[in-house]
Formats: structure tokens, sequence, C-alpha cells
């Protein structure tokens, strides 16, 4: 189990500033351990209630997951307030230290709300917009909270105008003004507009305004870039484990067990073991082909697709994307309309930022061709398929994290919780190999 010791010497100082700050904003790259972070700083204030409000997704799979891996943290008792209007009511009346809500139910929570005296925002740049429900709903309860702490790795994804409303939550107006006209009046200037109505499009900053807005908010506000903390350039791997739902969960179990399984109305069968671990790792994927013959295939689950937008939501850096099978590349297209598939052609606009989601192909973009991006924080890739193949793998990521590359590559892997995901991070790892997990040790597709 982790603890304390572990904890890098950026998130120490952060834990230190928060001794002084008592409204803060974390703006940390992902992978960095803002969770831990702003948990600690919790636990390291005087006892009471917290709120986290959070991403769906991530509301669901990270943060009580968190408490149990840390020392410090696992005496936090976590209720979920989500599900339908009984269940968020059930999880609200327990007696707990830590209330996580997601974005889509804070309205309701906040008119259902029990006394909180923390507040945690994760992903804030979700409340740039100060015109949505969900900040108008949350800016009339701010003040009930001792302490408030926001976190997101993008905090201007639109332009610095969209720090206003963040910046806001925690000082309630002191810094950037208390309306964003008076914000605009004050830092920027009308940019396009309507010449027949004078409706304004766009608002650009005035000259040094950038500054002064910095310099306004560096007493609360920390920021992390990834070449802040590490030696350039370093590989981090993050592991992501993601929940499916119980019906979900189900399918994947009598698959597993069975070998047969109903999807969309179609039954899907495994013969012999090794089809058994294919069509495990298609359902992991999202979807399972019904014949290996026609091509067509069922969809099961979005949970690797939410959980990319969630990255892809954290992160402005462009982001490369490794898939497998087709039907991950035409449901990933279909969430994502701007997402461009690698060829030779648009491998020089990738690099240099024109393509913010590039998807390839591990055995088509794996070998050969230098993917090296520099334009942002840092690198990242996502494995949204995992491979049994560490040949392939390796050979990926060595696609960006290769000489040339100079700021920091980050490689996200999408697992699901319990499943044949897990086995195969274990093969890449070197824990096993392929051959012991598929054909001497075939008990983990068996029970």
């Amino acid at each position: 189990m982790l603890n304390k010791t572990h904890l890098h010497p950026y998130q120490l100082g952060i834990l230190e500033q928060a001794r002084r700050i008592q409204h803060i904003g974390i703006f940390m790259s992902p992978g960095l351990g803002k969770t831990v972070t702003a948990l600690t700083i919790i636990q390291q204030s005087p006892k009471g209630k917290t709120l986290i409000v959070a991403p769906k997704r991530v509301a669901e799979s990270v943060w009580a997951q968190e408490c149990q891996k840390w020392e410090h943290l696992r005496h936090f008792k976590v209720a979920k307030v989500m599900g339908n209007p009984s269940q968020r009511l059930s999880s609200l009346q327990t007696q707990s230290d830590v209330y996580v809500t997601n974005l889509e139910n804070l309205a309701w929570l906040l008119d259902h709300h029990k006394k909180f005296d923390y507040l945690i925002i994760d992903e804030s740049s979700r409340f740039k917009d100060p015109s949505t429900k969900r900040f108008r709903e949350l800016k009339k309860h701010l003040k009930g909270f001792k302490r408030r702490i926001i976190l997101t790795g993008t905090p201007t994804p639109q332009g610095i105008s969209d720090l206003w409303s963040q910046v806001g939550i925690l000082d309630l107006g002191e810094r950037l003004e208390t309306s964003i006209t008076k914000f605009r009046v004050k830092y920027m200037d009308p940019g396009q507009r309507n010449r027949h109505t004078g409706v304004v499009y766009n608002w650009v900053l005035k000259n040094g305004a950038a500054q002064q807005i910095q310099e306004k908010i560096s007493d609360i506000c920390l920021s992390l870039n990834a070449e802040d903390y590490l030696q350039l350039p370093t590989l981090s791997n993050v592991y992501h484990s993601i929940e499916l739902d119980k019906n979900v969960r189900n399918q994947y179990d009598q698959l597993k067990k069975t070998m047969v399984t109903d999807i969309a109305g179609k039954q899907i069968t495994a013969p012999t073991a090794a089809v058994l671990a294919g069509k495990l790792l298609q359902f992991t994927s999202g979807a399972v082909y019904e014949s290996d013959s026609t091509g067509a295939w069922a969809p099961v689950h979005t949970a690797k697709i939410e959980f990319l937008e969630s990255i892809l939501e954290e992160s402005s850096t462009p982001t490369l994307v490794f898939y497998h099978f087709k039907h991950s590349l035409e449901r990933i297209k279909e969430a994502f309309p701007s997402a461009v598939v690698l060829t030779d052609e648009n491998i020089q606009a990738w690099r240099d930022g024109e393509i913010r989601l590039l998807l390839a192909h591990p055995q088509s973009g794996g070998i050969g061709i230098n993917l090296q991006c520099n334009v942002g924080d840092a690198a990242q890739t996502v494995w949204f398929d995992l491979p049994w193949s560490s040949e392939n793998y390796i050979q990926a990521n060595a696609r960006i994290y290769r000489q040339g590359q100079t700021k920091p590559v980050i490689i996200h892997h999408l697992m699901i919780t319990d499943s044949i995901d897990q086995r195969v991070i274990d093969a890449l790892q070197g824990k096993i190999n392929f051959q012991d997990a598929l054909i001497k040790d075939l008990k983990f597709v068996l029970i």
C-alpha cells in the first residue's frame, strides 16, 4: 500500500502551500496525481464533510479507489451520489466523509444537499461557461464551503477568459471582477462583431492583460507543466481501471464462464480457449464480432469511449490513439468526428500539432515512422485496445518515445477492471508471457 513517502516532491510542495491557501486551484497535467494531492489536502484539514464533483466516469471509478490505494486516506468513507433519484438520496443520507457526484447530478444534489465543509471540482474547465445551469446553481452555494479546490489540466481550453468562472469558484470574484462583463471591460477588447447588430463574436486580450491576470491569480492558483517536474524526455505509463455497468459485467462473466452469451439478440460463441481470449478482448474494447467471416459486430458498452473523452477533456495536447479492432476504429470515429486516421500524408501535420486526435493501428503505425510531437506540454498516447504482441506494443510506443522527442511522453492504458485486459498488461510488463497466459494457464478464462 502507498503512503505519504511515495508522494513526489512537487506534490509535497503543493501540500505545503495548501496549508496557507484556503481556496486553491491546482492546474496539473493528467497522470501527475492530482486526485491524491487534493484528497491529502482534505486529510490535513480539520475534519469535515467533502463534496467532490467530477465527470461521470471519473466519479464512478477514480475517487473511491484512490482512497483505498493510500494508507493515509483509507479511513475516508466515500459515498457515490449517482444513479436514479432514490439511489442518490440513499447515498446522500449515509454518514460518509466524502460524497462524489457527477456533473449532471450537481443541480439536484445542491437542492437536496446536507451541510458540506469542503468542495473539490475535478476538471474545473467544465465550469468555464458562466451561463450554464451547473455554474449558476453552484454559485449560489459557494459561500457555504470552508475550503474550495479546483483541479484541471486545461484551465483555458478556449482562451484565457475561461479562467473567470473557475477562479470565481475560489475567490467569489475578488481577483478577476464580480461579473464576466466587468472582466471583459477590464482585460479584453471586442474582436469580430456583427456590424449591423453590434453582437460581439469573440473577445481578444488587451496588451499585457495575460500577464496581469496571471499575477492576479498566482497567489491561489498553482500550475505544474510537464517540464516542471520531469527530466526530459521522461516516459510515464498510466494504467486506468474502468468499471463496467452491472448488466454488462454479467454478460462478460457469462461469456468467460460458458463461452457463450447473447449480445444484441445474437449468440456469441467461443469454441476454443484461444477464440475465447480474443472474444473477451473484443468485449472489453466495447463490441464483439458476431462472425469472423462477415465482419459484423455488436456493441456491448461505451466505457472506454467515455474514458477516452475524459482524457481528451483533461488535456489539450495532441493525442495518438492505438486501436486493434476495426469496430474500435469505427466507434472512435463516430464518437469523435474530428479524429484523423494516420497516413503517410498527414504525419507532418500531426508533428506540427495540426491534428488533435490521431488514430493508428500498431502494425501500420508502429514501425519505421517518426511520430514525435513537441507542440504540447507532453506527448500523449492512449492504448484503446491492448495488444498481446509485445513487439507491436514496444515498436508502437517507440514511434513517439525516441530521439527527437523533447517533451515528456505519457502513455495511457485503458483497462476494464477484473478482466482479460489485466492479463494482457501483465504479459506486456513481462510478469507472464503470452504462451503461459493463453496455452499453459487457462484458468483466467475458465473461472
